[in-house]
C-alpha cells in the first residue's frame, strides 16, 4: 500500500511528511485551492476551469514561474499537447495538437468537451437512427476484404464472405494506411502512393482501460466526494513527468511512471453503473506501438496494466481494492480490435506536416483520393482526430459540391 504522506503536496518527491518539503520548501497543510484542485501533484482538470487560470480568478502563487502550482498550471495545459501525440511537450509540433484539443464547443461552451449520456455507443446510435431515417442501409458483421478497382476507378467492395457491392462512390471511414496498404491491392494502388504510405507516420502511444469499479476513489489532493470527481483527472504533476514518460517509453517500450487522463462518467450517467458502483475510463501515454526488445504486446500487456494501476495507486491509495473489473488496451489490441494501424487513436500522427491540405498527403486534403471514385472521412483526413465529426461532415460537403459540378457540367 502506498504511502501517500511521505509524499510532497507540490512536487510529489518524497518528503518524509514534514511540514515543509526539502526539495520546493511547498507548505504540507496548505489546502487544495478552490478553483484548480492542483495538489498533490494531481490535477482535477476540466476545460471550463482550465480557461479560469488565465483570468482574473488566478491565484496569486500561480503568477510566479518558481512556485510548484505554477508548474502544476503548465503540466495542466501541457497534457493536452501530448493526448495521442507520441512526444514530449517540449518537441515542437505539440502546442498544435494543444490548439488542436481547444477547437470545438458543447452545447454552445466554446472549447468544452462533453459526456455522451449512455456511453460513446450512444453517439453512434444517434448517427445509424439519423442515416436509417434518411433512407441508407447500415450491414453489421460485413467486414471489407478489398476495395475492387477497375480501370483506375473504384467500383465497389468485396467482403470477406465473398459477397461484391458495387457503388458510384465508395466513402473510407478507415484510416488511410489500413486503406492503402490492406484494402486496396498493391497493383491498383497510384504511381506513387505506395511509396506515400510508407511514409506515413502512425502510432499514437497510447494505452485504454476501462475499470469497473465498487465505489468512488480517494485522492490524496482531494479526499472525499465532490464535484472534481466528474472531471477529467490528470495525473502528471509536471511537463518534465511528462517528458520523462516519453523518453522512457523509447528505451523501455512504456512510461513507468506514465501520463494518465482519468474519467468516471457514471458520476454523470448512472445508467452506466450499478448503484454505489461506477465505472472510469483510463487514457495512459505513452506505451510504443512496437516494443523495443521486440516482444509482443500479448506477452507484455500483463506488466504494463501494473505499472498504470500502481500509478493511480500512488496518488489515491487504497484504489485497487476497488477494482472489481477490467479491461486492458494495448496498441496491439487497438490496432486488432477497432483497426488503428500501430493503435493511432487520429488515425495517423498529428505532425504539422501530415495536418490540413497535407493530411493525409499532399493531394488528397480534399477527402478525394487518388483512385477516382474513392473518398475518405475519417480521422485521417482534415482536421484530424478527435470526436468532432468535421472529417465526415467535411467530406460530405466535398463530395456533394462534386456531384452537383458532374450534374451540371
Amino acid at each position: 500500500m502506498t504511502d501517500a504522506s511521505k509524499y510532497c503536496l507540490g512536487c510529489m518527491e518524497e518528503s518524509g511528511g514534514i511540514a515543509v518539503c526539502p526539495h520546493c520548501g511547498y507548505p504540507q497543510d496548505r489546502k487544495p485551492d478552490s478553483v484548480l484542485h492542483l495538489t498533490p501533484g494531481l490535477i482535477l482538470h476540466n476545460r471550463y476551469l482550465a480557461g479560469r487560470v488565465l483570468g482574473d480568478g488566478m491565484p496569486k502563487y500561480l503568477n510566479s514561474p518558481d512556485t510548484p502550482l505554477f508548474k502544476k498550471g503548465q503540466a495542466l495545459f501541457a497534457f493536452d499537447s501530448i493526448v495521442g501525440t507520441w512526444a514530449s511537450p517540449e518537441m515542437p509540433g505539440t502546442g498544435y495538437v494543444l490548439l488542436h484539443h481547444l477547437f470545438g464547443e458543447v452545447n454552445g461552451r466554446k472549447g468544452a468537451w462533453g459526456h455522451a449520456l449512455g456511453g460513446m455507443g450512444a453517439i453512434t446510435q444517434a448517427m445509424a437512427a439519423a442515416a436509417s431515417e434518411a433512407g441508407a442501409r447500415i450491414r453489421l458483421e460485413a467486414p471489407v476484404q478489398r476495395v475492387l478497382v477497375d480501370s483506375g476507378r473504384a467500383v465497389g467492395v468485396r467482403l470477406e464472405s465473398g459477397e461484391e457491392l458495387h457503388a458510384p462512390l465508395i466513402v473510407a471511414n478507415v484510416g488511410p494506411k489500413l486503406l492503402f496498404t490492406r484494402l486496396v491491392a498493391r497493383e491498383d494502388l497510384p504511381e506513387g502512393l505506395e511509396r506515400r504510405m510508407a511514409q506515413y507516420r502512425t502510432g499514437s502511444a497510447s494505452f485504454r482501460m476501462n475499470l469497473a469499479l465498487s465505489g468512488l476513489p480517494r485522492f490524496a489532493a482531494h479526499p472525499g466526494p465532490g464535484p472534481h470527481l466528474a472531471s477529467g483527472i490528470i495525473l502528471a504533476p509536471s511537463i518534465d513527468w511528462m517528458d520523462r514518460a516519453y523518453t522512457d517509453s523509447r528505451t523501455h517500450g512504456w512510461s513507468r511512471a506514465p501520463v494518465l487522463e482519468l474519467l468516471i462518467p457514471s458520476l454523470l450517467d448512472d445508467s452506466l453503473a450499478p448503484p454505489g458502483a461506477h465505472v472510469m475510463s483510463v487514457f495512459a501515454q505513452h506505451f510504443a506501438p512496437t516494443l523495443p526488445d521486440g516482444r509482443p504486446w500479448e506477452a507484455a500487456r500483463v506488466a504494463a496494466v501494473e505499472t498504470i494501476l500502481e500509478t493511480i495507486e500512488r496518488f489515491a491509495p487504497g484504489f485497487r481494492t476497488l477494482v472489481v473489473g477490467q479491461l486492458a488496451l494495448s496498441p496491439a489490441d487497438l490496432e486488432e480490435r477497432f483497426g488503428l494501424v500501430d493503435g493511432d487513436i487520429f488515425h495517423g500522427q498529428m505532425g504539422l506536416d501530415q495536418l490540413w491540405a497535407a493530411r493525409p498527403f499532399p493531394g488528397a486534403g480534399d477527402h478525394r483520393m487518388p483512385l477516382n471514385g474513392l473518398w475518405l472521412c475519417g480521422s485521417g483526413a482534415h482536421p484530424g482526430g478527435g470526436v468532432t465529426g468535421l472529417p465526415g461532415r467535411n467530406a460530405a460537403r466535398a463530395i456533394l459540391k462534386a456531384r452537383r459540378r458532374a450534374l451540371d457540367a
